[in-house]
């Protein structure tokens, strides 16, 4: 048997599968985001406990928890935090949507620039040394105590084995290339190369703690499997093993990228070409800021909370109304935006609202924006020279219908909807047995573990409405661009300083 742990922004999950790839044990637990300001953070202590939760779970079964012959997980990219040397944190998680970082950032990637103008490298505002410099700039008595900086991967690598360490994939948003950090610009802004995990090869096996052994009951012989991130294994999990199948994951946040037997050799825009292990395949393609989450920002903002059948209801709601919400546009962005551009400071808008306006036509264009996001990232990725032929979905936004085929009449693709939601655990289960030399190939894993449940084909004429409907988008927010950066001038007027709790974006 094999367990994954998929802790992402919004949940904690531990899921099982046998050796035949079925699902059999799946259990979840929230996670809770602080906001306030700039500032979002997640705590690690409710990380452990609720980690701890899951296993405890497991191990009432002996026979399920004995069983388990290999570990690995899967996270979200970009969350940091520092320990000391005991391991213990010395701070808070700095989420991926954490702005604070925003100058250290520009300044890294100043630098950058200058020692190598032909490196691909970039530094946006989540990677883990602007947020490193940033502690030690705004507090330092916090900065020095800190002996490692990690990130959400490291923590459950960590918590099995001991050791601190991170893979290729992951490091590369430390701006780790070629094998290597940037051992010179980390230099330069002072801080100590020693503190950034170790990077080891995905598939890299080691023994889990004799402890966590003991108190779960786990087998003797268990081991913990090095695998990546869960952008990358939501990928892989809902790939149909077809040749220009691009996938889109939608959870939080949505990603879409293709699979690829070379990478890029230029770059158009705030794309990413990462090469996948071992493996001749690249992943080409990128993650916004907020993809499935938007629709439960909508649930939270204008539904209730208590009735079972909310989503059902948004779903009716937004069905009722036909394409373009009766001129309403929605642009989505309330945590800022990393991809297709990057403006930390642009927020969401209702544009269009007359005095027919009803709660109908806010559904229609929400739902109609999850497919913009989508379209705008599968743009970026045409844009450089890739070619896709359809797009399978997966993650909480697969489970719509009508998300579904507004995707395929924006977009003009075939949409191919994976049976298993859980794609980000298929996707890591699928490297883990690659690993173990179970598959030759991705595509071989892919067409034996992934199943397609509906294929859903575009209309024409809704894609004609919709191409102009996109470009309006698109032009709408190229105007605002600049003005969001005032906005964020306004609101410095009238700053509460009231955080929020969130457990779901």
């Amino acid at each position: 048997m094999y367990l994954i742990i998929n802790l992402g922004l919004k949940s904690i999950r531990g899921i099982i599968f046998n050796k035949d790839g079925q699902q059999i044990f799946s259990s979840s637990r929230a996670v809770h985001s602080k906001l306030i300001e700039d500032k979002v953070e997640q705590d690690t202590d409710e990380w452990k406990a609720k980690l701890e939760s899951i296993l405890e779970e497991i191990s009432t079964s002996e026979i399920i928890s004995n069983n388990i012959e290999y570990i690995t997980s899967t996270t979200s990219s970009s969350c940091i935090y520092g320990i000391d040397k005991n391991g213990n944190p010395i701070t808070k998680v700095m989420m991926v949507s954490d702005k604070r970082a925003v100058a250290e950032a520009k300044e890294i990637g100043s630098i950058l620039k200058q020692e190598n103008k032909n490196s691909s490298l970039m530094c946006p505002s989540s990677s883990l040394l602007p947020k490193a410099l940033w502690y030690k700039r705004n507090n330092q008595a916090i900065y020095d105590k800190v002996d490692y900086w990690m990130g959400a991967g490291e923590f459950l690598n960590y918590y099995f084995t001991g050791e601190i360490f991170t893979d290729p994939l992951n490091a590369s948003k430390g701006m780790y290339e070629n094998d290597s950090y940037p051992i010179s610009t980390i230099r330069k802004i002072g801080i100590a190369p020693k503190t950034l995990p170790k990077v080891e090869k995905i598939g890299l096996d080691l023994s889990v703690l004799e402890a966590i052994k003991k108190k779960f009951i786990f087998s003797n012989n268990v081991k913990y499997v090095l695998t990546t991130y869960d952008a990358i294994c939501a990928v892989v999990g809902s790939f149909d093993g077809e040749k220009n199948t691009a996938c889109d994951v939608s959870g939080t946040v949505t990603s879409l990228r293709i699979l690829s037997d070379q990478g890029l050799k230029q770059k158009k825009g705030s794309i990413l070409s990462q090469k996948l292990g071992e493996y001749d395949k690249y992943l080409i393609g990128a993650s916004n800021n907020l993809g499935g989450g938007i629709i439960e920002w909508f649930k939270q903002a204008f539904y209730s909370q208590n009735d079972k059948n909310v989503y059902y209801i948004m779903e009716n709601n937004a069905q009722e109304i036909s394409i373009g919400a009766n001129g309403i546009i929605f642009l989505p962005y309330m945590l800022g935006e990393r991809s297709p551009f990057k403006s930390p400071n642009a927020r969401g808008v209702f544009f269009g609202i007359d005095r027919g306006s009803t709660l109908k036509e806010f559904s229609r264009a929400v739902f109609e924006s999850t497919a913009f996001v989508s379209n705008d990232l599968l743009q970026l990725i045409i844009s450089n020279d890739v070619n896709v032929d359809s797009i399978s979905v997966s993650g909480g936004l697969a489970r719509f219908d009508l998300i579904n085929q507004i995707k395929a009449d924006v977009t003009n693709k075939q949409i191919k909807v994976v049976e298993n939601f859980e794609s980000t655990s298929v996707g890591a289960l699928i490297l883990l047995l690659l690993s173990l030399k179970k598959y030759n190939s991705i595509e071989e894993a892919a067409k034996n573990l992934i199943k397609i449940r509906k294929t859903i084909n575009p209309s024409e004429a809704n894609h004609f409405i919709y191409k102009e409907f996109f470009d309006f988008y698109k032009k709408l927010n190229n105007h605002l661009l600049p003005i969001y950066d005032d906005h964020l001038y306004l609101k410095k007027h009238i700053r509460s300083y009231v955080s929020e709790i969130i457990s779901n974006l």
